[in-house]
């Protein structure tokens, strides 16, 4: 088990991926792992198509290489 996963109680019906907020907190993206799966496949190839035909610019490029990081780290966990 991985320490780096924050685990809440179990909500009905289950969440799914889109906006969620916890109490007055600002509203965050809830994606769920499945979904964070493929979201991070076709990531993964815009990023592939960016270093061979290059990249709007290297904040861009580098924003979504964190995304991409968010999301595989929510896909390999499950």
């Amino acid at each position: 088990m991985r320490d780096d996963i924050r685990k809440v109680p179990a909500i009905e019906p289950r969440v799914e991926t889109g906006a969620v907020q916890f109490g007055g907190d600002w509203p965050g993206t809830f994606i769920r792992g499945d979904n964070a799966f493929q979201y991070a496949k076709a990531l993964q190839r815009v990023l592939e198509f960016c270093e061979l035909h290059g990249s709007p610019d290297t904040i861009t490029l580098a924003v979504c290489r964190g995304l991409l990081s968010d999301l595989e780290s929510a896909a390999l966990s499950g």
